[in-house]
């Protein structure tokens, strides 16, 4: 049977509710597809759209609520929590959204690869080999806290080929990566899957799309259609409203491009001797009110570390850390959209974009911002859902307008675009210009090249060491 006949995954009437203290979330509605053996399928859909879900269910994380589910010829919508452990350990590896959920705190790279080759089958390379495809061999020895969150990313699709299975379900499996690492990943899926692994990878990434042989769509947990990559057009998220910032242009400082930060010859290491890691390396840096200052570098180059020194967050080993004028103290002076985001599971969405004002006494003359916001990122329809119950794309956003609701000084953003797809990341950079026009200072770090016409200024990172690359 030829690859397009063969099925490794087929959906029938696929339904997956989730019933949750605010009611019921219909997550897919009759999904009805066949997925064939020894391709590369690219699951796309804009956030919120399902292929979280139903990646989950391919698994054996959850099972539907409804309709049929065969894998590899098992019965896993009818199957026990035993046959869907039993799917995992033989058959799909499963790379989750977040790239730390894959590990065990206290294990390190290599300890994850060489249990996920003690199960019945073995992967096609050494531990090893497989590491330096990926360009992550240096890290076999170290914890997964050690890692970036795109080195993190790249052992966890490791981790998932070395169970030897016969698909691999992988969710947003280059969010975290730049186009460097993620061409490499790719260049490993389209060799493996020209030798027969199955490929399901929900993704918002045209690289993704690219190299894959079929595009699967979702719209709203409904199947929107199947088609070639080359049929797809991008997304798009719709007109944009006009952001009502609260007394834009009464403090004197919004009409002067004056700094806001200053970093003079920072470094920072971790580790000691021959194990230290030089993750910034004399950084010289300044961010002024009005701009969006990107730092772009493929990960485990230093972002992050930069950005957590520029928020407090770490200390540097050497060099200082200024804000001229006012201290940085507090919501309205400097909020952070980290990787990990920080939302509070017992809140609801709305609830977490409204907090900083909340707390500041401010919800009342920040209302009109709050509901602008919740409308230009796409999110009146969660408003009062809690995180758990909306996809990471869909956090992503609630995350960063909470940080914007009291109009920051400085908003630091972590990877801002990371999880969206291609409209919702242009509306992301409109809603951070916005921000920036109304005078703050934006300081975001990215492995997308493609926003380096975006930014205000723009520097490269490498090594811990940082290069204007500003035209």
């Amino acid at each position: 049977m030829s690859r397009s006949e063969a099925a490794a995954v087929r959906c029938d009437g696929v339904e997956r509710v989730y019933r949750t203290p605010t009611g019921e979330v219909h997550a897919l509605h009759d999904v009805s597809c066949v997925f064939p053996e020894g391709a590369v399928t690219a699951i796309v859909g804009p956030s919120g759209s399902g292929k979280s879900s139903l990646l989950r269910l391919i698994a054996g994380l959850d099972r539907p609520t409804a309709g049929g589910l065969i894998v590899e010829g098992r019965d896993v919508g009818g199957g026990s929590a035993r046959v869907r452990r039993r799917l995992r350990r033989d058959l799909v590896g499963y790379v989750y959204q977040r790239p730390s959920d894959n590990f065990l705190s206290h294990l390190t790279v290599g300890e994850h690869l060489r249990l996920a080759r003690s199960g019945p089958n073995v992967g096609r390379f050494e531990l090893g080999e497989m590491l330096d495809l990926l360009g992550i061999g240096h890290r076999i020895d170290h914890l997964p806290v050690e890692l970036s969150g795109g080195e993190q990313q790249r052992a966890a699709f490791a981790q998932a080929l070395a169970t030897g299975a016969g698909i691999i379900v992988a969710d947003e499996p280059t969010a975290e990566l730049d186009s460097e690492s993620s061409q490499g990943v790719l260049d490993r899926v389209r060799a493996l899957a020209d030798e027969g692994v199955t490929f399901l990878l929900a993704t918002h990434d045209p690289a993704v799309m690219a190299i894959a042989d079929e595009r699967f769509e979702l719209e709203h947990g409904r199947v929107k259609g199947m088609a070639r990559p080359h049929e797809a057009g991008p997304a798009v998220a719709g007109d944009a409203p006009e952001l009502r910032w609260p007394d834009a242009g009464s403090s004197a400082w919004l009409f002067e491009s004056e700094p806001v930060l200053r970093l003079r010859g920072v470094s920072k290491s971790y580790g000691q001797g021959d194990e230290a890691v030089h993750a910034l390396r004399a950084v010289d840096l300044e961010a002024r009110t009005g701009e969006v200052v990107g730092l772009i570098g493929r990960s485990g180059s230093g972002k992050t570390t930069l950005l957590n020194v520029a928020a407090g967050w770490e200390t540097p080993d050497i060099g200082n850390v200024e804000s001229p004028g006012d201290h940085l103290d507090g919501w309205s002076d400097i909020a952070v959209v980290p990787q990990r985001l920080g939302l509070m599971e017992e809140l609801s969405a709305l609830e977490n974009i409204e907090y900083p004002a909340r707390i500041c006494g401010e919800l009342d003359d920040r209302g009109p911002l709050v509901d602008d916001l919740v409308e230009a990122l796409g999110l009146r329809a969660l408003r009062s859902r809690y995180p758990r119950e909306t996809s990471l794309g869909e956090q992503q956003r609630i995350a960063l307008a909470r940080a914007l609701v009291l109009r920051p000084r400085l908003l630091i953003a972590d990877e801002p675009t990371g999880h969206q797809d291609a409209g919702w990341a242009a509306r992301i950079m409109w809603v951070l210009r916005e921000a920036a026009g109304a005078g703050s200072c934006c300081l975001i770090a990215t492995h997308d090249t493609e926003l380096i016409d975006q930014l205000d200024r723009g520097f490269s990172m490498e090594d811990g060491q940082l290069t204007d690359v500003s035209t």
